[in-house]
């Protein structure tokens, strides 16, 4: 019966795996889309926002896509599914080790992300295509980033590090919002004071969330 668990569950993790690797690379081509490329140019709130999650999402669902089909080599009879864990058990270790609380990963997800959203480099990416490509491509390693320390830290740690970015997120918005000046030159100041707008709306709504998982996670760990 154990026996049958175990091979359920590293079934389960194979599959969850795959999944999210098949969902990442689905995304990668929907994101690539003359459709959605073209909707990029246009919209700036697209792109400052949904693009940006959405690659960060990609990153993010690929590293665990691969936790989850790594783990799954456990009690494997195949020696080289063996040496892949021995290798991913010595990087987790060193992880552990040299990354306390996801803070190394975590201050390159931040400043990855800062970088591309200073003005004159994302007017860069938008002019130039080999520059645009490399925005992306490290969004997406920004993802990795943020997977190894959502490993690595408690429910509350990961909604208050999610609501230290909103923050950022809000006060660009209210920059954007406020119409004094075209901070991004690639846009017009109309579609900038709109993506303000719809850029504080979400600051809001993500801090609702996570102030309401922050109460249920007190409640729920509080004594009865």
């Amino acid at each position: 019966m154990q026996s049958y668990t175990n091979r359920n569950k590293k079934q389960n993790l194979l599959q969850d795996g795959l999944l999210q690797i098949i969902l990442a690379n689905s995304l990668i081509l929907l994101l690539t889309s003359p459709t959605l490329e073209r909707f990029e140019v246009e919209n700036l709130f697209f792109h400052i926002m949904i693009e940006h999650l959405l690659y960060l999402a990609i990153g993010f669902l690929n590293a665990s896509g691969f936790d989850s089909i790594i783990k799954s080599f456990k009690s494997s009879s195949s020696n080289y599914r063996l040496r892949i864990l021995k290798y991913y058990s010595n990087y987790l270790a060193l992880n552990n080790k040299f990354n306390p609380f996801g803070l190394i990963t975590g201050l390159l997800f931040i400043t990855t992300l800062f970088y591309w959203h200073i003005p004159s480099n994302f007017d860069s990416a938008i002019v130039d295509f080999n520059t645009h490509v490399l925005m992306h491509f490290s969004i997406i390693l920004s993802g990795i980033f943020l997977y190894s320390s959502f490993k690595m830290v408690s429910r509350i740690q990961l909604l208050v590090f999610i609501l230290s970015i909103d923050k950022t997120m809000g006060v660009l918005g209210f920059f954007l919002a406020g119409g004094d000046s075209q901070i991004y030159q690639t846009y017009p100041l109309s579609v900038q004071m709109t993506s303000g707008f719809w850029m504080i709306i979400m600051m809001v709504g993500i801090d609702l969330l996570c102030i309401l998982l922050i109460l249920k996670t007190f409640f729920n760990s509080t004594p009865k």
